[in-house]
């Protein structure tokens, strides 16, 4: 190892960060130079290589829609980072990493020599998309670029000045990402601040910020459309008007930054999909469940998809029938209800009127008809359309 890199590497363990390392497909080099140089029990606190597809749905805790891509590698870090609070001393200084690549293999890739790497830490996400030139190196080639990319992110997460060169050539790339997040989306995350609105302004110049953080609500909404947005299509928009139309009021667009089963969302996800919107506000919550909507938004009627309401009805995502009564009882008692729209599942498009309510919770449900309101866009079609 050249005395520039052991150097380096001293640095990042001196940092006072301490960090888990989670790669898949490429980049594990870099964990192997972190423990080469002495006191890396400083910094390191776990280095994972979910290689195989099940290892990395273990690690994820979802299965991804692809093992090498810019979601995935944020995901990982977002895991890692989770992981590294806990097991960190001062959890303020922790750091998740995620990396996913597609190398040189035994056998030939149809698609790009790339890899995506992520950072994560209690106010920034950093990201970087290596692509590398086909046919120009080994695997182990690649396998050295991959890591002097992750190890120059780690180092400007670790806050060094000094950042180590990635020596590309002629076809390669090297495009970064991110940065700190507004201290109030970085309350919201961290659980300081319970909901959070994303306004759109008009651009006026090319550098001008596209959304406004807004700790107070701009309206005061008749009903949310709560979704993860990924992305936003015109079925969103068109199930907004059509609430609208129902409820006589605005309707907000609702999207919370933590999840019941799948990792929190990271600062450079969450804006992005908030740039989507660019002709009403979003409001972002740290609101899972819908008793916690309820709970921050009285009196409001939350529009979803029947996929969304019969999971809402089903005793296994509360425990027992008896707690899934009393959380829809307690939206009762909020004054929350639910507009239902139907959606096409493979050939039959589903309404409410198949969905076997409790006689003690249809109050609870509306439907929206299918006159009023068919839309059979997916996000996920529209997701694997563009990849």
């Amino acid at each position: 190892m050249d005395s520039v890199r052991q150097e380096l590497l001293l640095a990042i363990h001196s940092s006072g960060r301490q960090a888990v390392i989670a790669v898949a497909g490429g980049g594990s080099l870099a964990i192997s130079d972190l423990l080469i140089v002495p006191g890396a029990s400083a910094f390191l606190l776990e280095a994972r290589v979910p290689y195989s597809s099940p290892a990395l749905t273990e690690w994820l805790g979802r299965a991804p829609e692809q093992s090498c891509s810019r979601e995935t590698a944020l995901a990982m870090s977002v895991v890692a980072y989770q992981r590294a609070r806990q097991m960190s001393a001062d959890s303020d200084l922790a750091i998740g990493v995620g990396c996913t690549a597609a190398l040189v293999s035994d056998r030939p890739k149809r698609g790009e020599h790339r890899a995506w790497i992520a950072t994560q830490t209690m106010n920034a996400t950093r990201l970087v998309e290596l692509s590398l030139s086909k046919g120009l190196r080994v695997r182990a080639d690649e396998e050295r670029l991959v890591a002097d990319a992750l190890l120059r992110l780690l180092s400007e997460t670790c806050g060094l000045t000094s950042l180590p060169e990635v020596v590309l050539q002629e076809g390669d790339s090297l495009v970064c990402a991110g940065g700190v997040a507004d201290p109030l989306l970085v309350d919201l995350v961290a659980g300081r601040r319970t909901s959070l609105w994303a306004v759109p302004i008009k651009a006026l110049t090319e550098t001008a910020t596209p959304v406004s953080w807004q700790p107070e609500p701009p309206l005061k909404p008749a009903g949310l459309l709560a979704g993860s947005f990924n992305p936003l299509h015109d079925g969103h928009r068109e199930l907004v008007r059509v609430a609208e139309q129902r409820l006589g009021g605005p309707v907000a667009f609702e999207m919370a930054c933590v999840n019941v089963d799948k990792p929190p969302l990271d600062f450079l996800t969450i804006e992005s999909r908030c740039r989507q919107f660019t002709e009403r506000p979003v409001v972002l919550t740290h609101a899972p469940t819908f008793v916690l909507k309820s709970r921050l938004f009285p009196n409001t009627a939350f529009v979803v998809g029947i996929d969304t309401a019969e999971r809402i009805v089903q005793p296994k995502y509360y425990g027992d029938e008896a707690e899934m009564i009393a959380a829809l009882s307690e939206i009762r008692s909020q004054g929350g209800r639910f507009l239902v729209a139907g959606r096409l599942d493979r050939k039959s498009f589903h309404t409410l009127r198949e969905l076997g309510l409790p006689p003690s919770l249809r109050d609870l449900f509306e439907e929206i008809s299918e006159a009023e309101f068919r839309c059979d866009l997916s996000s996920t079609e529209l997701r694997r359309r563009g990849s």
